[in-house]
């Protein structure tokens, strides 16, 4: 069997490590309906404390760990959920003392996964110097900014560099626990695993969740006006050379001050505005396709599907069979 220490961080929500150890287990056990009285667990999980003190989540339940850290042999498998995101640093300092342990684990050989804002903490303790990493998209750049040794990847789901494992959002423990399944038991069983638990294993991206958030709050009356102007004519032909002339500002002036206020160029910014709108048309329209690429700027059908993909990681029409509004099943 594997050991497997789940790390019971304080402040976070408790699906995060109460959710990925019952989900775990039950992925372990679910491979007895093929292997039959032959069946031997896979994993063997712990829940670990900095000490034997009851640790309360965000959400009001307490978790009891099974044991504190010190007592704990080193495992070879260390779980890392998310803390609380609403107060990411503040959180962050009060589960520093983890960092220690993940690096005495790390060196004695142990595999190290994390969960969303987890990748925090791993960084925190020199974990994703030099490495690949992912977390959930909205902190991507944070984790990006706070730690610039971390090569972050916001697109992808689940990033393994070897030792060391990263996965994107909260709920995403559910990829990671079929993951860690098929990579610690083999495809069989993790495939068994996604059956009986009815986690789709096909997501590999986290591109279709991401949303552009226009920077609006910099100060830069004149940035603030192209903005406008951009929003409000997405179906029409834009070029920076003319945004310029039209605000009475030089081409070179206008990309220094907009790339300054928002930390994008004026191009980036109206193809993430243009997809943006795109998203918001297919979710909540039944205008067709074709309608929605004029409506957004696009002359040409191949290139539009071709920049959605980019950006969304699928094609327009799956993007709306899986998010418009009326996709859930009714009774």
């Amino acid at each position: 069997m594997l050991s497997v220490a789940v790390l019971a961080l304080s402040g976070g929500a408790s699906i995060g490590p109460a959710g990925f150890m019952d989900v775990l287990a039950k992925a372990d056990r679910a491979w007895r309906l093929a292997a039959g009285q032959d069946w031997t667990p896979l994993f063997d999980i712990t829940l670990v404390g900095l000490d034997s003190t009851p640790v309360r989540c965000r959400d009001g339940i307490v978790l009891q760990p099974h044991c504190p850290a010190r007592d704990l042999a080193s495992p070879q498998l260390v779980v890392v959920p998310a803390f609380d995101d609403e107060h990411l640093l503040d959180s962050l300092a009060s589960n520093q003392d983890w960092a220690s342990w993940l690096r005495k684990w790390h060196a004695d050989g142990a595999r190290v996964a994390s969960s969303c804002i987890g990748a925090f903490l791993l960084a925190e303790a020199g974990l994703l110097d030099g490495r690949p990493a992912t977390t959930h998209w909205m902190f991507a750049d944070m984790l990006r900014s706070r730690y610039p040794a971390v090569k972050v990847s916001s697109d992808r789901l689940i990033v393994d560099a070897g030792d060391v494992i990263t996965c994107g959002g909260a709920t995403t423990f559910l990829s990671l626990v079929i993951y860690l399944v098929e990579r610690f038991g083999g495809h069989e069983r993790a495939a068994l695993a996604r059956k009986v638990l009815l986690i789709d294993g096909g997501r590999v991206s986290q591109l279709p969740y991401l949303a552009f958030t226009p920077v609006r709050e910099h100060g830069d009356e004149l940035v603030l006006a192209v903005q406008h102007y951009i929003d409000t004519h997405l179906a029409s032909p834009i070029r920076s050379d003319l945004l310029a002339r039209m605000f009475g500002v030089s081409p070179r002036t206008l990309a220094r001050r907009f790339h300054a206020a928002t930390n994008s160029s004026v191009t980036s910014y109206v193809q993430q505005a243009r997809i943006l709108l795109a998203k918001k048309l297919l979710e909540t329209t039944d205008k067709p396709i074709e309608h929605i690429r004029a409506a957004t700027g696009y002359l040409d059908p191949a290139a539009f599907r071709r920049a959605f993909r980019q950006a969304a990681g699928i094609s327009p029409r799956q993007y709306r069979n899986t998010y418009a509004a009326g996709q859930l099943p009714t009774s």
